[in-house]
């Protein structure tokens, strides 16, 4: 039979370990339909990722992948990806099948924080190789606790980029993680500083570096109302010392905490 899309080959990639990495940074990435003799694992590390894959009835299905979001395919899937972000940086992890064999995890997943951890970890380039084989039978293992989500027939309109931000935000507190800085953040969603800071106005009436200081003073009050100690309170938020965060606190009125929620 015919091959309907092209065949791009990884098995010289992957016939010594098993598995290969591959990293893109290329703006307004694209790759037109074609498949794999081998399964892949996607996921964007900075901007989003538009995917199109066919299901194993044929029909087309479609994402968007964000940070905290992966794909798994397996072998010989028609699919296709692109990207409108300049600043878009995503992975591809090639998976021979055998490794797969004990693995539930397919399809377009929510990453937890352990997973998220591990696919950051193989971007590291001081990572030595000997460390690869082991990392990636973790993280094969990983994806299994990760949640599965519905894909879309038909692509559905991003999040506006200031909720985007906001989500950035509250799933680093989530994880233990630092804030990003305004501009590393910004770069993370694929956009300017400057389209983020017009992005916040429009939807929150609120500059960047503002909503930061709401985020980081909510996050703060929930933690000390359950105890914990100020000095490791301020330590975990990236603060110098308790001063800095106690001066934040009386700046931010607690009434303002509700911009989280949104």
């Amino acid at each position: 039979m015919p091959r309907s899309v092209p065949l791009s080959s990884k098995q010289d990639l992957i016939a010594q370990t098993g598995f290969a990495l591959a990293a893109s940074r290329q703006p307004r990435y694209a790759f037109h339909w074609h498949e794999h003799d081998c399964a892949m694992l996607l996921w964007p590390r900075a901007g989003a990722l538009d995917s199109a894959w066919r299901d194993e009835t044929g029909a087309r299905q479609r994402c968007r992948l964000v940070r905290g979001h992966a794909l798994l395919l397996p072998s010989h899937v028609e699919h296709s990806t692109r990207s409108e972000s300049v600043a878009q940086q995503h992975g591809e992890l090639y998976l021979a099948p055998e490794l797969l064999r004990a693995c539930r995890a397919g399809g377009l997943m929510q990453l937890d924080g352990a997973a998220q951890a591990m696919l950051d970890a193989l971007w590291m380039p001081a990572l030595s190789p000997s460390a690869l084989p082991a990392l990636v039978t973790a993280l094969i293992t990983q994806l299994d606790a990760s949640h599965r989500l519905q894909a879309r027939t038909h692509a559905q309109p991003p999040l506006p980029l200031a909720h985007q931000w906001m989500a950035l935000l509250r799933q680093r507190l989530e994880a233990g993680q630092p804030l990003p800085a305004i501009a590393d953040s910004a770069a993370i969603l694929g956009a300017t500083t400057r389209t983020l800071q017009r992005a916040c106005i429009q939807s929150y009436g609120r500059s960047p570096i503002a909503l930061r200081r709401l985020v980081l003073a909510q996050a703060a009050r929930r933690r000390l109302a359950l105890g914990e100690p100020v000095a490791r309170v301020s330590a975990d938020l990236g603060f110098s010392s308790s001063g800095h965060l106690g001066r934040l606190l009386r700046a931010v009125d607690e009434a303002d905490d509700g911009v989280w929620a949104q």
